[in-house]
Parts: structure tokens; sequence; C-alpha cells
């Protein structure tokens, strides 16, 4: 997993991450979500955002941008929980993060890179690596690189990554944010993950039938919807390239463009959004079958 704090990816964490309450972020989506919760976190302070709280989203590997099931989701917030528990990071995990720091940063001959942490991990990484080792193993990993800046990124990284994982159940909030869609999540998956999350103490957040709901409510067209398509949200028409019907909508009213969401336009009308939200269904249980989402009580979450 890549963690992305209010000051953005990879980036030294302050001491403040030690203190402040955490409120991490766990998307199903790849883009939309993730770029949405970008512009809250640029905008704590216009937004009424709680100053005291550090927003971590918490952004898949790499090697995990296809893997898009709610079940994923669940399992990066019990990995969170566990790092910090152990002390430690698995060494599929290990080698997970040190792909998205080449590859993201871009750093130059990644490929040679890569390959040498590989076959490391292959051969001699236990199955867990404590954080306390991890200067030894990357040092290991480019003895012949040990002077050279990519050791040193490589370990402030996970210096880094360490700290805003750093997870404490007393005051962090660990919050998933997925879709009720039928077509990829069956009944008994639905109830399978609210009944676990309940159990482990994480917040589920669920728009019925994506995400594109509560940026919809965000805008008064949202009364005019025919919410019987909206609810089965299928394509418009039978091109594999169409939009689905949520996605056509929003596209119709803001020129929306799922992979480049344009933030500004949504920043004055979340107020809105959170009082629209209340006319629907905000309820977990009801959720799985009627139209609705609850990301404006996490948003009022983040305000208090």
């Amino acid at each position: 997993m890549r963690i992305v704090n209010d000051n953005g990816f990879a980036t030294r964490p302050s001491a403040e991450l030690h203190e402040k309450p955490k409120y991490f972020l766990i998307y199903e989506g790849a883009s939309t979500e993730p770029k949405y919760f970008e512009g809250i976190c640029k905008n704590k302070s216009q937004l009424a955002i709680n100053e005291k709280i550090s927003i971590m989203s918490v952004l898949r590997s790499v090697d995990d941008l296809n893997n898009s099931h709610p079940k994923y989701a669940l399992e990066l917030g019990n990995e969170i929980k566990k790092q910090s528990q152990n002390n430690c990071i698995t060494k599929e995990n290990f080698l997970k993060s040190i792909k998205d720091l080449i590859l993201v940063m871009k750093i130059d001959d990644n490929e040679n890179l890569i390959k040498q942490a590989e076959d490391y991990v292959k051969d001699y990484a236990n199955d867990e690596i404590y954080y306390d080792e991890i200067d030894n193993v990357v040092i290991d990993i480019y003895k012949d690189l040990v002077f050279e800046n990519i050791s040193i990124d490589i370990m402030e990284y996970f210096q880094n990554q360490r700290i805003s994982l750093d997870y404490n159940e007393e005051i962090d909030v660990i919050n998933l944010i997925v879709d009720r869609d039928k077509n990829s999540f069956k009944d008994f998956q639905y109830y399978n993950l609210v009944k676990e999350c309940k159990k482990e103490g994480i917040k589920l957040y669920v728009s019925n039938p994506c995400f594109e709901v509560w940026l919809l409510m965000h805008f008064d067209e949202f009364e005019k919807l025919d919410f019987k398509k909206l609810l089965e949200n299928k394509r418009v028409s039978k091109s594999k390239k169409s939009k689905k019907y949520a996605d056509k909508m929003l596209s119709d009213i803001i020129g929306y463009n799922k992979s480049n969401l344009q933030f500004e336009t949504f920043i004055n009308r979340i107020d809105e959004a959170i009082k629209r939200e209340k006319n629907y269904c905000e309820d977990l249980k009801e959720l799985e079958n009627k139209i609705g989402t609850n990301i404006g009580k996490l948003i009022e979450s983040l305000r208090k």
C-alpha cells in the first residue's frame, strides 16, 4: 500500500503524526475517490475540517491497481492494524513498497533495481521483516549502491511510511469507502463486509450503486434523475465504451471525467450534498438495496 498524508506521497511526515489522531481513508476505487478526498485535504480550512486530525489516504500498491474488490479494501484496513501491532512488514509488502517508490517516483534504471530487490526477497528474506531491520536489508540489497541516493531514498521512504502507518486504536480511525455494485458485490459479501467492519472497529462508508451518487448529490439535478435507472446503473447504450447511467448524468451536468475529477466543481456544494444525503438512505443495512450514501457522515466526522 502507499500512504499519502496531508503533505503528499512519500514526503517526510511531521512529528505531529505521532500525536494527532489519524483518519485512514481506504478506497475501493483507484481514481475518483482518492482525487475527491485529495481536494478535501487541500482545502481543510475552507471546509472546516478539524485541524487536529491527519487524513491519510491509503492507495493501492502498483502491483494491486486492478484489485478493486471491497474485500481487498478490508484487507488493507486489517493490514494497517497488523503491521503496527507486530512492528513488522511481510516480505511481499516490503517488495511492493520498494516497487511503489521506484515506479511512482520514476527512479532511473527501475527494472534492474526492482530485480535486485526481487532476487533478494526470494533467496534471503524472512516471511516478516521487522522495521528495525529494514535499513540493513536495504543495504544488503543495494550493497553496490550503498552510498548512492537510491539506498537513502528507500530507507527514508520506509521510515516515513512506518510513521504514517503507526496505528493507535485509541485515537485513530480506519475508514473504508466502497461501492454497492451488485455486479461484483454479492449479497452475502455485503453482509459479511458490514459484519467484519463492525467486528474490527472499522468505519464503513457505502454508496449505492457507486460513488458518483455522492457526487450527483452536490447538484439540484439529482432530484430529477430516473432513480430506477440510477439504481441499476447500466450502460446507456449497447456499446461497451458507453458510460453507465450515473457517469452519464454527471457528465451531462458538469462535463464529468471519471479519470480527471475537478474538485473545484464540488467544493462550494459539499454542505448542500450533506443536507441532500439526509433525505435519502444513509443506513448501512438499507444501503444494500436502496439508493443513497453515507459519505456525508464521513465528512461530518472529519469536521468533528
